[in-house]
């Protein structure tokens, strides 16, 4: 599949260079482009420097295109990397791909800037160097407070029109305060909570609503965290008449930062769908996972939000800490008791420096090694990369198939809803729209993509009216 829209993290960086006069260029190679399109781009740009962003899924891989352009491109040209997994791993990251020169840790808008102005290089903090054979690392930089300092990303240079979707991520917030014991985002982007301000938030909207954009998906962690900044962006968005619009918390968002009077205020001025990261269906194993709220706030959220008419996805873990059968089958009735648009059941994959992942490595619950399932292994597969006394392996690969059998009756369910206007034709199309072979065009068809989410543009908006 490609890309949906153009990468966000990666479109502040630029910002920031340009911001600051600093000569660069892009190569989203998320696009399809191969490692001889990067050494053509090279050879034409001649840069001093490279930088990849670099996640902990299929690292190896990144590691392996590293190797290359270290070999292609010599004379000078040094290779930095950025991204969540250096950020978890810092020293060990260098020490694995001896092609790597330099690593930022954290957000890098300010010492990417650094480093291209010339500054001396144990002067920068956040950033991981070479002396001889040894790996340096400056110490952490301090988090950026005032986010609104920065220039959201404009993408001056990404070719917008290839993406999937003509539709803009906007990060308005960075930090994770919580706790939970499988997530690795505060291990990437910190505990503290920073928030941009509604007006901030609103003139990054206003500018690509000027240039023909109406679909803005909201990719922070804690988006409604503060229910009085998102009233004034409502509030902002009304009074600057951005209207038509269709406003997503794709990433997800917490069932207990949010209340009925607030997910009405959103709905009115444009919010359309809610994701909601509720992991399980009990208390029990809710409080197991270090998750922070109650399974009564949650199917609260789940009622409200569906009873506004927004469409609701909810996420799940499967497997987890003490889980068992019956505890995921809870999860199965909380799925299915409200008219949901989505539910999906994710094969809980630990990650390296979570609480989760030392608790299997202490009690010795892997099947396979972390170096192996990181670079083949997503919370999509059947596969399970531990088990439990609770859940056996072979269990884990039933559950999951039985998950995957019980988000495709949802997903017929909720498109039969949608459809159900059209009649006998809306039956087939809701039978056609559950499928593989449409799931397999829905990620891999530009065309597909875009009617559906016009056609679902559409639909929402006649709820709304209604």
């Amino acid at each position: 599949m490609g890309p949906i829209r153009p990468p966000v993290g990666l479109g502040y960086l630029a910002e920031s260079l340009r911001f600051r006069g600093v000569e660069y260029d892009i190569l989203d190679m998320t696009l399809g482009q191969r490692a001889k399109d990067l050494f053509k781009k090279v050879n034409e740009f001649k840069p001093d420097l490279i930088g990849l962003t670099l996640w902990t899924y299929m690292y190896k891989n990144t590691y392996r295109l590293i190797e290359r352009i270290s070999k292609a491109c010599s004379g000078g040209i040094s290779i930095a990397v950025g991204g969540p997994h250096v950020s978890t791993l810092r020293e060990e990251v260098l020490g694995d791909c001896r092609a790597i020169d330099f690593g930022f840790v954290f957000e890098a808008e300010m010492a990417l800037v650094e480093f291209c102005q010339g500054r001396e290089l144990k002067a920068i903090k956040g950033l991981m160097h070479r002396e001889g054979e040894k790996v340096i690392y400056n110490g952490d930089r301090e988090f950026i407070t005032d986010l609104d300092s920065f220039p959201f990303p404009r993408y001056e240079k990404f070719p917008m029109q290839k993406y999937f979707l003509k539709e803009i991520l906007i990060v308005s917030s960075r930090g994770c305060p919580y706790s939970c014991i499988y997530c690795p985002v505060g291990l990437a982007i910190g505990k503290k909570l920073r928030l941009r301000s509604a007006g901030s938030v609103v003139d990054e909207i206003e500018y690509w609503y000027n240039k023909g954009y109406r679909k803005f998906n909201f990719g922070d962690d804690n988006f409604t965290f503060f229910k009085q900044r998102v009233y004034e962006i409502c509030g902002q968005i009304e009074k600057r008449g951005l209207k038509g619009l269709d406003l997503r918390c794709g990433n997800g968002v917490r069932a207990d930062k949010v209340d009925r009077p607030l997910l009405k205020r959103m709905r009115e001025t444009g919010f359309s769908y809610l994701g909601l990261g509720v992991e399980a269906g009990n208390n029990r194993i809710l409080k197991r996972i270090k998750k922070g709220e109650t399974i009564e706030e949650i199917d609260r959220t789940i009622k409200d939000a569906c009873e506004l008419g927004y469409d609701v996805t909810l996420f799940f873990l499967a497997g987890s800490p003490g889980e068992t059968r019956q505890d995921i089958m809870d999860s199965v009735k909380l799925a299915t008791r409200y008219p949901v648009m989505d539910a999906r059941f994710y094969n809980i994959v630990p990650y390296p420096g979570t609480e989760l992942f030392a608790w299997i490595k202490e009690k010795s619950f892997f099947l396979r090694a972390p170096q192996d399932y990181l670079n083949d292994t997503s919370v999509f597969a059947y596969k399970p990369v531990f088990e439990t006394p609770q859940l056996k392996a072979k269990e884990r690969v039933r559950i999951l198939k039985m998950l995957k059998s019980i988000e495709g009756k949802i997903l017929r369910r909720a498109a039969r809803r949608k459809l159900s206007k059209f009649g006998p034709l809306g039956a087939v199309l809701a039978f056609f729209a559950s499928s593989r072979f449409f799931h397999f065009l829905l990620r891999h068809s530009k065309f597909v993509r875009s009617f559906t989410e016009e056609l679902r543009y559409s639909l929402s908006r006649n709820v709304a009216a209604g």
